[in-house]
């Protein structure tokens, strides 16, 4: 069986968006991905992160995500994004759930 790999681009059948795979392959092996949505043009917040790719273009929508049991949907990979790109993504993540003392924020 074939998983989704960090880094990339996919169409999920009955999903409005396409969505980025945020999780780290040992984690995907079992079927289940950590992703956010991909929207072709979004508010520029810090959340919202610039994706390219060879064949594909979009935001990231960090604030919004969702782990989703592939096993039991259709899916199919449109592209990848580069490390670096997976880098900067991750550290934005992280910071969304990075411990700070009350009244350090």
């Amino acid at each position: 069986m074939s998983f989704v790999s960090q880094g990339d681009i996919i169409s999920i059948e009955g999903q409005k968006f396409d969505t980025l795979v945020l999780s780290k392959d040992f984690f995907n092996k079992e079927g289940f991905a950590v992703l956010c949505p991909i929207a072709k043009h979004a508010n520029d917040i810090p959340l919202h992160i610039q994706i390219v790719s060879e064949n594909y273009k979009g935001i990231a929508l960090l604030e919004n995500l969702k782990s989703l049991n592939l096993n039991t949907r259709f899916y199919k990979i449109k592209g990848h994004i580069s490390f670096d790109q997976i880098q900067n993504i991750s550290d934005a993540v992280q910071g969304i759930f990075e411990y700070a003392p009350w009244g350090m924020d």
